[in-house]
Protein backbone atom coordinates (compact mmCIF):
# COMPACT_ATOMS: atom_id res chain seq x y z
CA UNK A 1 0.00 0.00 0.00
CA UNK A 2 1.32 3.40 -0.99
CA UNK A 3 -0.14 6.56 0.52
CA UNK A 4 0.24 9.89 -1.27
CA UNK A 5 1.10 13.28 0.17
CA UNK A 6 -1.89 15.52 0.85
CA UNK A 7 -0.72 18.29 -1.49
CA UNK A 8 1.77 16.58 -3.79
CA UNK A 9 0.17 13.15 -4.27
CA UNK A 10 2.34 10.37 -5.68
CA UNK A 11 5.56 11.26 -7.54
CA UNK A 12 5.24 10.90 -11.33
CA UNK A 13 8.06 8.34 -11.56
CA UNK A 14 6.15 5.92 -9.26
CA UNK A 15 2.86 5.76 -11.21
CA UNK A 16 4.10 3.05 -13.60
CA UNK A 17 4.57 0.68 -10.62
CA UNK A 18 1.03 1.14 -9.24
CA UNK A 19 -1.52 -1.64 -9.90
CA UNK A 20 -4.65 -0.03 -8.49
CA UNK A 21 -5.73 3.40 -7.22
CA UNK A 22 -8.26 3.92 -4.42
CA UNK A 23 -9.77 7.23 -3.33
CA UNK A 24 -11.64 7.71 -0.07
CA UNK A 25 -14.82 9.73 -0.65
CA UNK A 26 -15.21 12.75 1.61
CA UNK A 27 -18.63 13.85 2.83
CA UNK A 28 -19.20 17.15 4.59
CA UNK A 29 -16.72 19.95 5.11
CA UNK A 30 -13.54 17.93 5.63
CA UNK A 31 -11.03 18.46 2.83
CA UNK A 32 -8.60 15.67 3.71
CA UNK A 33 -7.70 12.89 6.13
CA UNK A 34 -4.31 12.59 7.78
CA UNK A 35 -2.19 9.71 6.53
CA UNK A 36 -2.74 7.57 9.65
CA UNK A 37 -6.53 7.78 9.35
CA UNK A 38 -6.51 7.20 5.57
CA UNK A 39 -4.18 4.21 5.94
CA UNK A 40 -6.31 2.74 8.71
CA UNK A 41 -9.48 3.01 6.61
CA UNK A 42 -7.87 1.30 3.62
CA UNK A 43 -6.28 -1.49 5.68
CA UNK A 44 -9.59 -2.08 7.50
CA UNK A 45 -11.34 -2.51 4.15
CA UNK A 46 -8.55 -4.73 2.76
CA UNK A 47 -8.81 -6.94 5.84
CA UNK A 48 -12.44 -7.60 4.90
CA UNK A 49 -13.87 -5.96 7.98
CA UNK A 50 -16.01 -3.45 6.12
Amino acid sequence: MLLGHEHHGIPDDVWSDIDEVVEIPMIGQGASLNVAVAGSLVLYRLAGLA
